[in-house]
């Protein structure tokens, strides 16, 4: 997996002064775990944009890295936007430099304590590595409650549905069913049995919603399964710490 370094935004007064505002203002949900559900995420017509440069399911592809079921992905670091059309390209950019830019972290440490807890650690103060790809889950995909890698700042979904239907779609929220139950952090990609957990409320799929968290123990979430026909698209960005070495 491929992962860039993000520059400054070109346009501090915009897209990405959007998304910080809009990250700052909206409330903080505390349960079941710390996170925001942030309507009208990025500017309106810098969605519309994205939207309609949403690639053709032909350039989508089932990654080696990921076994989930019915998932298909494109990565967007620079190397793979340098093989999109330049006008696809430069939205997609625009969007992932918007999401994360190098004040994201800093401007959200005080509302998340897992982010802020990692930040202070030495590793914690290099740069962040980012990850972003575009999903699309079709009908059978599901994933079991976890919790993310646990040396990941932030993780994010912006929602990209068609219309705001199926808001059911959007990603799970679980609370363990033993309240002292946490993850192990040195296993932090595993998933656990859907019985020990109840679903304490979904993130919903609706356009132009941002789910974000900071990746803790306890940040237990999925994606119930769903037999009808659906497609979800979304884009999915990880904020990661560097460890490669001192």
């Amino acid at each position: 997996m491929h992962a860039e370094r993000f520059a400054d935004p070109a346009d501090p007064a915009g897209s990405a002064a959007h998304v910080l505002r809009r990250l700052e203002e909206t409330p903080l949900r505390e349960e079941p775990f710390p996170h925001l559900v942030v309507p009208d995420a990025l500017p309106a017509d810098l969605y519309a944009r994205a939207v309609a440069h949403w690639p053709s399911f032909e350039a989508l592809a089932l990654l080696q890295m990921d076994s989930l079921p019915r998932r298909y992905q494109t990565l967007l670091g620079d190397r793979n936007l340098r093989d999109m059309k330049p006008e696809a390209a430069a939205v997609w950019r625009e969007v992932r430099d918007s999401l994360f830019g190098p004040e994201t972290l800093a401007r959200l440490a005080p509302r998340f304590p897992a982010l802020a807890a990692k930040l202070a650690t030495p590793v914690g103060r290099r740069p962040a590595m980012v990850y972003a790809r575009l999903v699309e889950d079709h009908a059978g995909h599901a994933m079991l409650p976890h919790t993310d890698v646990f040396g990941t700042f932030l993780s994010m979904l912006l929602y990209m549905p068609a219309d705001g239907r199926r808001p059911d779609l959007g990603t799970a929220l679980y609370r363990p069913c033993d309240p002292a139950f946490t993850a192990d952090i040195g296993r932090s990609t595993e998933r656990f049995p859907r019985e020990d957990f109840e679903l304490a409320g979904t993130a919903p799929f609706l356009p132009n919603h941002l789910l974000a968290y900071a990746p803790s123990d306890r940040s237990f979430h999925g994606v119930e399964p769903v037999e009808a026909p659906c497609t979800r698209r979304f884009l999915l960005l990880f904020a990661v710490m560097d460890s490669r070495g001192p």
